[in-house]
């Protein structure tokens, strides 16, 4: 495989304040811009030069920026963001489903599979985002705003290049990139130059020497500079000084000098320098072919590999590598894709975790796990039988948490005192007022004793009666109903029968005492009428005792 050449150079631009770097390989050219810029007037600088904002929708591109960046020889370079040609436009949503999350490349209008996201983008659809790399976080790709400034770097394509041209009488050559304004000299240090290079070649170093201009283009085949033939002559004495300006073999004659070229390569038309052969004109390769000094070798697209004939090429299955680890995989020419199991989505060609809290399914709370999710509820709530992550309010009042009046209410619940009390600090007990003395109020148990008394105070079973109630008894009787509450008595029919069965009692009660009353009196005047007394006191005569004495 043919070595990547690569030429660095840094020029100062007029006025001394933009700092260009130049690295060229066969195929590209890349100027790393070294004044800080937003991302819209970085970019249109390199379109003004005909080229782009750097991409890299591949590995190959991702190591081009890496030696561009190391060889630019500026420390700041390695700690600071660099513009790269990837934008979500405004008005476009950020997409993590995508490839790209919805992003795209400036210069290209295909979809590249590959990325190299440092962490997940904002999500935003009103915002336009633009994307940085730097050296310090391994030229991981990281959105921001594009007013930010930045380094950038522009990328410009080329068919191929041409070496410097090398001549041993004393000229003066300048080239003038399709890129720079500002034309470079020998001592720039060149190594190679792109296609569409102007120079100008002045012999002897004179102003009164004839000037020639060539131009580094491929007519003629492989890539060299026209009118090479014309180029001021070499020494023709010796090859003893810089090979006589040969690239590989120098020969003395009686005419001057010879070059000639290795095995694998040919003299091109200026005598002097070599090409590689292009040995791939006849060759078989199924896919792409490279030339080589000893021949050439053939090369297969991502996704194949050469089969033991090293011409044609076979698919690699990559599902061999479990590469979509514990997903499904699916094999196709040239690649794979990976068939995601339920909670996991593809990002970039991997199964990444889908995060469904994100997407509010869960009515409160929402707890993500790796590949599914659970949904809570907050206090003073309780999930729904019906386990569809929605929340019921939970009814605390329902086990009585209030001294006295309980409001239930989304979430939790309010305690409340009847009048002339006050809510404690604990938001539950109740305390009277200090200003005022609560009434006392019979309660339910008081109301229900006192029935129970009257009753006990009604006829028994066996015909026996109580003594007669006297008139505080009723007095106090009548206090006990009024004092009984009316929402007692109303509250249930069965004391309104107790009540109703009482007053009956109570007559019965006062005519037996009446019928009493008058048959004592007529008894105790029965007994007067038969006692006889005649007004006479008996006294004793004493002979009861003299008759027992004689006895």
């Amino acid at each position: 495989m043919m070595r990547v050449m690569i030429l660095v150079l840094s020029i100062l631009e007029a006025g001394g304040t933009n700092r260009v770097t130049t690295t060229c390989t066969p195929s590209a050219c890349f100027t790393l811009h070294l004044e800080r810029d937003i991302f819209e007037r970085a970019h249109e600088n390199c379109i003004n030069y005909g080229g782009n904002l750097v991409t890299v929708s591949q590995h190959g591109e991702l190591e081009n920026l890496t030696s561009a960046l190391l060889a630019a020889g500026d420390q700041s370079v390695l700690t600071s963001k660099l513009w790269i040609g990837l934008v979500l436009p405004k008005g476009r949503c950020t997409d993590f489903n995508a490839e790209l999350h919805g992003f795209r490349w400036t210069s290209e209008t295909n979809h590249s599979r590959y990325s190299n996201w440092k962490k997940k983008p904002s999500p935003t659809c009103t915002e336009k985002r633009c994307v940085s790399v730097s050296l310090s976080d391994d030229l991981k790709w990281s959105d921001g705003s594009c007013k930010d400034d930045a380094f950038y770097m522009c990328k410009y394509l080329f068919r191929g290049t041409c070496k410097p041209i090398t001549l041993e009488e004393p000229v003066d050559v300048s080239y003038n990139l399709p890129f720079l304004s500002k034309p470079l000299t020998q001592q720039d240090g060149l190594a190679m130059l792109p296609h569409g290079t102007f120079a100008e070649i002045r012999c002897s170093g004179s102003a009164d020497s004839e000037l020639i201009h060539s131009l580094c283009d491929n007519k003629l085949g492989p890539f060299g500079w026209t009118k090479s033939e014309r180029f001021c002559a070499r020494d023709a004495k010796s090859c003893k000084h810089k090979n006589g300006g040969c690239d590989h073999i120098c020969s003395e004659t009686a005419g001057g000098i010879r070059c000639e070229c290795r095995e694998g390569y040919y003299l091109r038309d200026d005598t002097f320098s070599c090409a590689h052969r292009n040995n791939c004109e006849h060759s078989h390769c199924e896919s792409k072919c490279e030339s080589t000094p000893a021949g050439f070798s053939c090369k297969c697209l991502d996704g194949f590999q050469l089969a033991r004939d090293n011409v044609s090429c076979v698919d690699i299955d990559e599902c061999r590598q479990s590469i979509c680890g514990e997903h499904r995989c699916h094999n196709k020419p040239g690649g794979y894709f990976c068939e995601c199991k339920p909670g996991f989505s593809l990002l970039a060609g991997k199964c990444e975790d889908l995060d469904e809290c994100t997407e509010h399914r869960c009515e409160q709370g929402c707890l993500n796990s790796q590949g599914s999710f659970s949904c809570y509820c907050y206090a003073g709530y309780s999930s729904s039988p019906k386990a569809n992550g929605t929340c019921i309010d939970i009814d605390e009042c329902l086990n009585r948490p209030c001294e006295h009046t309980c409001l239930n209410t989304l979430g939790s619940y309010r305690c409340s005192c009847t009048q002339h009390f006050s809510l404690a600090e604990n938001g539950i007990s109740c305390i009277p007022n200090p200003t005022e003395k609560p009434q006392d109020t019979p309660t339910s148990q008081e109301n229900k004793d006192t029935l129970i008394t009257l009753l006990s105070q009604s006829p028994d079973g066996y015909g026996s009666t109580v003594s007669p109630m006297s008139p505080n008894q009723d007095t106090k009787t009548d206090s006990i109903k009024r004092s009984i509450p009316e929402s007692f008595l109303g509250s249930s029919w069965i004391l309104l029968c107790v009540v109703g069965s009482v007053i009956p009692l109570l007559i019965l009660i006062v005519i037996t005492s009446v019928i009493v009353i008058y048959r004592w009196k007529r008894s105790r005047k029965t007994t007067k009428e038969n006692v006889t007394a005649d007004n006479y006191c008996w006294v004793s005569s004493g002979l009861d005792n003299v008759e027992k004495n004689h006895r």
